[in-house]
């Protein structure tokens, strides 16, 4: 029988985590904050969807350790786990073989999961619509894409009406979250939601990237059969009121990382010296 996770502790003190998808675009933010407050962290990732240039700042320091590998990969998983203080699942891939190990070896778990989950006595998070650095529009993330073609001088590519309503956060508030959560006991068994309390329009943020950019691209409006809005009704309450927890950048912070990113850096400097 496995034995029960334990509660994350306080951050505060050296740990080792370990850090599935911690190549990937969240991944690789939170492996710089940890390690930045002295921890050491060990990170999963087969690089399907992450990359060794997001590590980039972290490569020199001697607490971390890349692993090249799935987070299915059972063994592996167990033998790193075992090795760890506690463990944060963030990869695409399944958390199966991350929770028995997590649970084989009594660590405190950490799942960025879907609402469809449920959590027992780890802590679970779903994290909504983060945006910032690092992230690919390869993934269909909506921002990298849209500033993309902006920056490039070509239509906006908006799916639907443009009314859909999303609440982007910026990445290192949804670290800050996590690294809350991390040294929280009372956050083990619940689930939480990590998102911005502002509602932006899909319409709305392809217009802001044109004018922070300022690119002479028009928005172009496409059929879209999906689910408008987001796949649930996220509320950050709980998050706030265990942490204190509280965003400080905003979608202007998101945008200009964004349109940085795409290569638009020209466009962000102008707009930003206007005031706008």
């Amino acid at each position: 029988m496995s034995a029960p996770l334990t509660t994350a502790p306080s951050t505060t003190a050296p740990l080792t985590y370990l850090v599935t998808g911690g190549a990937g675009f969240v991944g690789s933010h939170l492996t710089d904050a940890l390690l930045a407050e002295g921890h050491t962290v060990v990170v999963l990732d087969d690089l399907s969807t992450g990359g060794r240039a997001n590590l980039a700042a972290a490569w020199p320091s001697p607490r971390l350790r890349f692993v090249r590998g799935s987070a299915l990969d059972t063994r592996l998983v167990a033998e790193l786990a075992g090795r760890c203080d506690t463990v944060v699942h963030l990869a695409t891939e399944g958390a199966g073989p991350v929770v028995e190990a997590a649970r084989r070896h009594g660590r405190p778990l950490l799942v960025a999961a879907d609402g469809r989950a449920h959590g027992e006595d780890m802590i679970l998070v779903r994290l909504q619509h983060t945006a910032g650095p690092r992230q690919s529009s390869a993934s269909g993330a909506v921002v990298p894409r849209l500033a993309e073609q902006a920056v490039a001088g070509l239509p906006l590519t908006i799916h639907g009406d443009g009314t859909r309503r999303f609440r982007f956060t910026h990445v290192a508030d949804t670290v800050d979250a996590l690294l809350r959560l991390l040294a929280e006991p009372a956050a083990a068994g619940r689930v939480f939601d990590v998102c911005a309390a502002q509602e932006t329009a899909v319409a709305d943020l392809a217009g802001i990237l044109v004018e922070r950019s300022g690119s002479p691209s028009a928005l172009r409006f496409v059929p879209y059969e999906g689910v408008d809005g987001e796949a649930h009704d996220p509320d950050s309450g709980p998050l706030r009121e265990l942490t204190g927890w509280e965003p400080t950048l905003g979608l202007i912070d998101i945008v200009d990382a964004a349109l940085v990113e795409a290569g638009g850096a020209f466009g962000v400097v102008a707009t930003a010296a206007a005031g706008v």
